[in-house]
C-alpha cells in the first residue's frame, strides 16, 4: 500500500564525531594506575552501543518517471528523475569515514509486460541508481540541490551538463556515472519494499544480478562534502517506474 510509511534504521540520539572522540577519550581514562581500558576494549563497547556518526535523508512524496518522455524513433525511451540526495558529512577523512549506507524504497512499475517475467525481475525495466556529485574546486559555491528545480533527462549521464552549471561535477568509475541500487520486480503495480546496504571493505552478496547492484567502488569514491544522489530510472516504450517513499542512510566510522 502507498501509505505504508519508512521507517529508518536508526533513531533517537545521534553523537557527533567530536562527541564519539570525547567518549573514547574516557572510557580509554577509566581505570587505576596502568590498568585502563584498551582502546580495542573501548571501540568494541562503542560498536557494540552503536556510537557512531550517522546520516539519513527521507522523502515520502508519490512520483511518476515516464521512459515516453524521452522517445526517440526506434522506438527508444528512457528516463532519470532525481528523487533524493544526502550530503556527505564535511570532516576531514583522516577523521571519520564511511562505514555503510543504506537505500530504502517503495515502488513499482506500470503493471503489465509484453515480453513476460511478470513477478520476478526478468525483464525488468524500471530500477534505481546512484550518482556521487562533488562541488567542483574552480567553480563558485555549488547550488543546494533541494533548493534547485531539477529537471528529468534522459539518464543521469545527460544530467552532467545541467549540474556541472551549478557547480557539481559527477564522480566516474569505471566509465560510468552511476552505480545499480536495486530493479523492481516486473509487472507489478502495486508498491513493493526495497533495501539495498553496501558496507566498505566487506563485498555485497548479490544473490540474483537481475535484482540489484553491489556497489563496489562507491564507498571507495565518498568524499566529505559529496552529494549521494538517488535517481529513478525507466526505459523502453510504456514503462514507468512509480515510488512513494525512499531514504538513504550513511554510518560513520571515526577513525
Amino acid at each position: 500500500m502507498a501509505n505504508e510509511r519508512l521507517q529508518l534504521t536508526r533513531r533517537g540520539f545521534t553523537p557527533t564525531v567530536d562527541d564519539v572522540i570525547n567518549v573514547r577519550r574516557i572510557l580509554t581514562n577509566l581505570g587505576v594506575n596502568n590498568h585502563k581500558i584498551p582502546m580495542e576494549i573501548a571501540l568494541m563497547i562503542l560498536s557494540f552501543a552503536s556510537y557512531h556518526p550517522y546520516q539519513s535523508s527521507i522523502r515520502e512524496s508519490e512520483a511518476l518517471y515516464r521512459a515516453d518522455t524521452f522517445w526517440l524513433p526506434g522506438p527508444e525511451a528512457s528516463i532519470a528523475g532525481l528523487y533524493l540526495t544526502l550530503t556527505t558529512l564535511s570532516v576531514p577523512e583522516d577523521v571519520a569515514r564511511v562505514k555503510s549506507i543504506t537505500f530504502q524504497t517503495r515502488a513499482a512499475d506500470q503493471g503489465w509486460a509484453t515480453f513476460g517475467g511478470e513477478g520476478t525481475y526478468e525483464n525488468s525495466h524500471t530500477w534505481y541508481e546512484v550518482s556521487i556529485l562533488r562541488p567542483r574546486s574552480e567553480a563558485p559555491a555549488a547550488a543546494t540541490l533541494t533548493d534547485t528545480d531539477v529537471e528529468v533527462f534522459r539518464d543521469p549521464g545527460t544530467a552532467r551538463d545541467y549540474l556541472r552549471s551549478r557547480g557539481w561535477a559527477m564522480v566516474e568509475n569505471n566509465g560510468s556515472v552511476v552505480w545499480r541500487v536495486h530493479n523492481n520486480v516486473t509487472a507489478c503495480d502495486r508498491y513493493n519494499y526495497y533495501a539495498v546496504r553496501w558496507t566498505a571493505g566487506i563485498p555485497t552478496q548479490v544473490h540474483d544480478p537481475r535484482a540489484a547492484g553491489d556497489g563496489e567502488g562507491f564507498l571507495e569514491l565518498l568524499r566529505p562534502g559529496d552529494v549521494v544522489a538517488l535517481w529513478a530510472r525507466a526505459e523502453q516504450q510504456a514503462w514507468v517506474n512509480k515510488i512513494c517513499g525512499a531514504t538513504i542512510e550513511i554510518d560513520y566510522t571515526v577513525l
